[in-house]
């Protein structure tokens, strides 16, 4: 059986880590280690996992004399649960190079994400890999999504978001996000075409690397085995609408990047459109002038890109 790499990255949540690592021990899959990457928590995170999880007495005694809130790198493994959990502590430097950090310590050929603030069913890698046998060209598998209630369990009545069947979701992935990193597994070869998680944003960088990958290929959704997710009870901020800037620099990565045919360039441009109208509306309402005319500019080079594309296809069409 093939073996699955867990990439779990965490800052600053002792409790929830501790529950998301549990889901991942107590897989019916049990051929899976785990990479977790501590991007610098001063919570005692590491103290609480070596405890609860078992590492062994010297390593549980060396972190219980550290300083929380001055931690140096380190790096241990330990076995669990049949598994064994490689623990990294880093610097803080973010969740895309927490996760890139995760990725690139491991060799095994499936990756497999959770977040801290997520819960996988017991059946979750076990749903992905009798899928894989029965359909070895499937190298991006997806399954679906509920929110978690206040006990970490799902919701009742809540509605479930899933990817049917066999998908080319990149039109999508545009306007709606709908993968959601912990429902993923993928093949390496993937990552290593289509690039690691972008270090540069500050937030959106999933919206990025999918937008990468599903422009490439098709995406399988599963049924059954949702995740928990406990980052869908929190209410949207309401300046929500500015964190399309960092969805525009993705896309305009996308445009760039000699990677889209014809008509993938016209949806991104599309898409860079319309979110720089929003972003021009909500810096005009926060009277941030020089921010909204930086994408008031950018909105007008875009409309002027679709209204090329959409002429180069009429063109082909009549020849």
């Amino acid at each position: 059986m093939a073996r699955v790499t867990v990439v779990l990255p965490t800052f600053n949540k002792r409790d929830d880590v501790a529950e998301a690592l549990e889901s991942v021990l107590t897989q019916t899959y049990e051929e899976r280690d785990v990479v977790i990457v501590d991007d610098g928590s001063t919570d005692g995170t590491p103290v609480y996992l070596f405890s609860r999880f078992g590492a062994q007495p010297h390593a549980r005694k060396i972190v219980a004399g550290m300083n929380p809130a001055a931690l140096r790198p380190f790096s241990h493994a330990f076995p669990s649960h049949g598994s064994t959990i490689i623990y990294h502590y880093q610097p803080n430097r973010g969740l895309s190079a927490a996760r890139n950090r995760g990725i690139l310590e491991t060799r095994g050929q499936l990756l497999a994400f959770l977040e801290a603030e997520d819960v996988w069913d017991l059946r979750h890698l076990e749903t992905h890999m009798r899928f894989r046998q029965e359909h070895p060209a499937a190298l991006v598998t997806c399954v679906g999504e509920c929110p978690a209630g206040g006990n970490g369990r799902g919701t009742r009545g809540a509605k479930l978001r899933q990817i049917s069947g066999e998908g080319w979701i990149f039109e999508q992935t545009l306007t709606s996000s709908p993968l959601c990193t912990s429902a993923v597994m993928l093949q390496r070869s993937v990552v290593e075409k289509c690039g690691l998680f972008d270090e540069n944003l500050e937030a959106c960088e999933d919206y990025d690397f999918w937008l990468r990958i599903s422009a490439r290929y098709p995406v399988y959704g599963l049924e059954g085995a949702p995740i928990l997710r406990r980052s869908l009870r929190r209410k949207p901020s309401a300046r929500a609408w500015s964190a399309e800037k960092f969805r525009v620099y993705a896309l305009e990565k996308s445009f760039q990047s000699g990677h889209l045919d014809g008509r993938q360039r016209l949806l991104v441009a599309e898409e860079v459109v319309r979110k720089c109208e929003r972003l021009v509306d909500g810096y005009r309402r926060t009277r941030s002038e020089e921010r909204a005319n930086f994408y008031e500019r950018k909105r007008k080079r875009y409309s002027l890109e679709v209204r090329k594309l959409r002429a180069s296809q009429v063109a082909q069409v009549q020849g």
